[in-house]
């Protein structure tokens, strides 16, 4: 663990109960060696079989079976002889029990389902980022870390090797698209109550299509899901323990998400993640990123 963050840490609870800082002091170096109950809503115990340099979480809906398959056949699995990567999928409860009992028997197949007790909901994401950082940091060693959605499209090959430059951090990395001054908003769809949040603007933070941590990173934010109250915007919530942490998100050029409202699948050849890829659109831009991970797939399936 970076000394960095662990005294970034220790500043930031200066003001908590004692036995807060105290606690916490503790975890953020040695909470899973002396704490096997789980910290978050995290269920699953399923243990990587290998170190990976690159850990893919997925946040995907209990009925998104196409999109996780799809993923599955394309950019997702690393089909090396000893992968460097390895891709999983975070999922909370649904009330449907046909789509439950497919999970179940999906899990069974790819056995790459990591699950949660908490009712899924756009509004509890993260929750799921929690559980997720909780899983990673517990149950697996890798050194950095992908956290994304199942609307992405991923250049894993090219984004490991650029991830593989000396220049790139090993420590205290926190790399996306990057919000800035973002205005906390009090209506609409996204509006934040004074409560919830009280000051005029965000801290800067990574867009949650997709953003990339470092090992240490992941491990440090764990205890502080106890002591930083869920906040309903995910991406959001994970920039406003970076900045207690006093990380300074990095932005990049990898990392492309467009406006909601933009329809077409266009190419963007030096883009490693990019957001709002679906169905199709995916196949296509698998394609024109490289031809012989398009040729790879349509072998698999012809």
């Amino acid at each position: 663990m970076a000394a960095a963050l662990v005294t970034a840490l220790t500043s930031f609870l200066a003001n908590l109960s004692p036995k807060s800082l105290v606690s916490l002091r503790k975890n953020c170096n040695s909470w899973k060696a002396t704490q096997s109950q789980h910290k978050t809503t995290l269920i699953s115990k399923t243990v990587c079989l290998q170190n990976y340099f690159l850990l893919i979480l997925i946040s995907s809906a209990p009925s998104h079976f196409g999109r996780r398959d799809l993923i599955r056949q394309t950019w997702g699995t690393d089909k090396t002889s000893v992968p460097e990567w390895k891709t999983y999928f975070l999922v909370g409860q649904t009330k449907n029990q046909t789509d439950s009992d497919l999970l179940k028997a999906e899990n069974k197949i790819h056995g790459d389902i990591i699950r949660a007790n908490y009712s899924e909901h756009y509004w509890n994401q993260s929750l799921k980022v929690a559980m997720g950082f909780e899983w990673a940091a517990r149950y697996c060693k890798f050194s950095y870390l992908l956290k994304a959605d199942d609307d992405v499209l991923v250049n894993t090959n090219d984004l490991i090797t650029r991830l593989q430059r000396p220049s790139t951090p090993k420590n205290g990395l926190y790399m996306g698209k990057i919000n800035r001054n973002a205005e906390v908003r009090r209506y609409g769809k996204f509006s934040v109550s004074h409560k919830e949040y009280a000051g005029s603007a965000f801290p800067d933070y990574c867009s949650g299509g997709g953003f990339i941590l470092s090992y240490d990173v992941v491990e440090c934010m764990v205890p502080s899901f106890e002591v930083i109250n869920p906040f309903r915007i995910d991406d959001v919530y994970v920039g406003i323990i970076a900045h207690e942490l006093g990380l300074t998100p990095v932005h990049h050029s990898w990392f492309l998400f467009p406006n909601s409202n933009y329809d077409d699948c266009f190419f963007t050849p030096n883009v490693l993640v990019q957001h709002q890829v679906l169905g199709q659109c995916l196949i296509q831009q698998l394609h024109m990123h490289s031809v012989d991970f398009y040729s790879f797939w349509l072998g698999s399936h012809y």
